[in-house]
């Protein structure tokens, strides 16, 4: 009878400990994470999506290297979110040895690179995302552009001028800039001695609305921004913007005196002075950024400065590249990659038929499916699979060219834009201003100049960025226009690119690949040549080409921006390799060794009541 009664003791503990554990178990929330990804106004992706099973997944670095990441951190969930849903990619990733950095995400046919954000359940980790664990039921963010940012009533003044600073902060949820109190702003210039800590001008604490007024400040140029404090006692500016700061000029004056009265004459009208996009500066910035071996960093780069070069009387450098093309292979994987660098190599004069045994032309040929080309979601791989044919021997007679023409006009918005993108509705207008008899794309055309002339600036420019400006200015210059007669507020868009040139010749830019980058853009499109102009042309080849098994081919974005190139002779060996293509040539993930598992808390619980079991 004891026995009996004891025993119900333990049974009634055990049904007291699983009640209470049944309990708590409807409040635990669900494995599952709520994740966004946004750019702007677009959201990429809004779901929630299931903790992966704990594991590893492998993605390789922008040097080739494989890494080993654990799926319950914030880059390995989105590294397997990746590789089941199309609605990004992973494109780039940066190993900074200490951590890895995600450089690079791709959508609809667009990548952004280097200032990708991201917070866990609304705060900003202070580790990158391969640190960050997650357990389940968090709100996880990624979405580009800055965390905070400064505004200037302008970014040209005389000594005479107020400047009048507002401190701002991204409300990332809403896509809406919120007013940041409690900081400093202060005028900087460069430190010799400390490139992370700039000498300080001028400072200011921000009032209750954001905001600092300086006014007698000398003339000179200054970087503006928020004061930082790094961590280690020190402090950092950061986001800046340029401020030029110059001398009125003289007004005249003169009076009379008669009578004992006195007039002052009506100053005369102070003429603005623009500064002028120094064209040769930039081409002696990125010759200057040539590696021994001819590149220019990754593929990417390397190819759109090719772009760049070829126009202008650079050969020394060119003849570099084309040594580089020809002892370098091309591992892309991406549509696209193909694409950019038949591009590079007609605009260098090398056959994109037979590169260095490559046939470039049939890679994106065999992505062709009966209608459109590569990824039948996106239109920016069918758009420069037509710039790269309409130069390689194709013409409107080819049923392939036809269909492919027809895809891309019916991608076009009702608003004349392709995917609401500045970017790639300027290379949209070039590819179809090689087709315009056309039926429809006289009509597409018109609707497309209409949109870039509704988004245009009052600066002259497209969204505030130089390879958004370039790219609508290939469009310009593919429809026979004058980018000087696209004015807006007296400003057109070679004065707003006048404003980013750095005293170095390249385009301001903290990231020194995209200095390179945004460079090559600008310099290809002011040369005053559109890509097909740059490009030589190739007949297809006349011995018959065995049929290739059509093959599956991601896309990522063709690097929005413009690019410009001249006319070497032709060579006989060359191809890349494609930094962009790096993430997705990962193997597949390794499978976990089984290991003997740890007792859990329940199990530990249970023992302490019945001992062992």
């Amino acid at each position: 009878m004891a026995y009996i009664k004891n025993n119900m003791k333990n049974v009634l503990k055990v049904l007291f400990v699983l009640s209470l554990l049944l309990t708590s178990l409807g409040n635990v929330a669900h494995a599952d994470i709520n994740l966004t990804i946004r750019d702007g106004d677009i959201k990429i992706l809004e779901e929630t999506i299931p903790l992966p099973p704990a594991g590893t997944i492998s993605l390789s670095d922008s040097g080739g290297t494989l890494h080993d990441i654990d799926t319950d951190n914030v880059l390995g969930f989105l590294g397997s979110i990746d590789q089941t849903n199309d609605k990004f990619e992973i494109s780039e990733i940066t190993d900074f040895g200490f951590s890895l950095y995600l450089k690079c995400i791709t959508y609809s046919g667009i990548e952004k690179c280097d200032n990708w954000q991201y917070t866990v359940d609304d705060s900003y980790p202070d580790v990158g995302m391969d640190k960050t664990i997650l357990s389940g039921g968090e709100n996880v963010y990624v979405y580009f552009g800055p965390q905070n940012r400064v505004i200037l009533s302008s970014g040209n003044i005389t000594t005479d001028d107020t400047l009048t600073v507002t401190a701002q902060k991204y409300d990332y949820t809403n896509n809406t800039w919120l007013v940041r109190t409690e900081v400093t702003v202060g005028l900087t210039q460069p430190n010799p001695d400390n490139p992370f800590s700039p000498i300080e001008i001028m400072t200011s604490p921000v009032d209750g609305s954001g905001q600092a007024t300086f006014s007698s400040i000398s003339a000179d140029s200054y970087s503006v921004g928020v004061k930082e404090d790094d961590g280690f006692g020190g402090y950092f500016y950061f986001p800046t913007e340029s401020l030029t700061v110059t001398t009125p000029s003289p007004s005249s004056s003169s009076g009379s005196r008669s009578g004992g009265s006195s007039r002052r004459a009506k100053p005369a009208p102070v003429e603005e002075i623009k500064a002028k996009f120094d064209l040769e500066k930039a081409y002696e910035f990125l010759i200057g950024q040539q590696a021994e071996d001819g590149s220019f960093g990754g593929d990417l780069y390397t190819d759109w400065v090719a772009l760049a070069l070829a126009p202008g009387n650079n050969q020394t450098p060119v003849l570099k590249l084309i040594r580089h093309f020809g002892e370098s292979k091309i591992e892309g994987m991406l549509l696209t990659d193909y694409e950019r660098h038949a591009m590079a190599l007609m605009a260098l004069g090398l056959n994109p038929h037979n590169w260095s045994g490559e046939n470039y032309i049939k890679k994106i040929t065999d992505s062709f499916d009966g209608k459109q080309f590569g990824d039948m979601n996106q239109d920016n791989d069918d758009i420069f699979a037509l710039i790269v044919l309409q130069n390689a021997g194709y013409g409107e007679s080819d049923p392939m060219i036809k269909d492919g023409i027809s895809f891309v006009l019916g991608a076009q918005r009702e608003n004349g834009s392709w995917d609401e993108s500045i970017d790639m509705t300027g290379a949209a207008i070039e590819t179809l201003s090689a087709f315009s008899p056309t039926p429809g794309v006289g009509e597409s055309l018109e609707k497309a100049k209409e949109f870039l002339k509704q988004s245009q600036k009052d600066n002259g420019g497209w969204n505030n960025s130089a390879p958004s400006t370039a790219w609508a200015l290939q469009g310009i210059l593919a429809l026979g226009e004058k980018p000087e007669d696209w004015e807006k507020k007296n400003k057109t868009p070679a004065d707003y690119l006048a404003t980013l040139q750095d005293t170095d010749g390249g385009i301001k830019d903290g990231n020194a690949q995209n200095k390179i980058w945004n460079t090559a853009y600008i310099a290809s499109v002011l040369s005053g040549k559109t890509w097909n102009q740059v490009m030589q042309k190739f007949a297809k080849p006349t011995v018959a080409e065995t049929p290739v098994k059509k093959t599956t081919v991601k896309t990522t974005a063709v690097k929005t921006k413009p690019v410009n190139v001249g006319v070497p002779k032709k060579s006989e060996n060359a191809s890349v390799e494609n930094t962009a293509a790096a993430i997705n040539a990962a193997p597949p993930s390794p499978v976990p060794q089984p290991e003997t598992p740890e007792k859990g808390w329940l199990m530990r619980l249970l023992e302490s009541i019945f001992g062992p079991f």
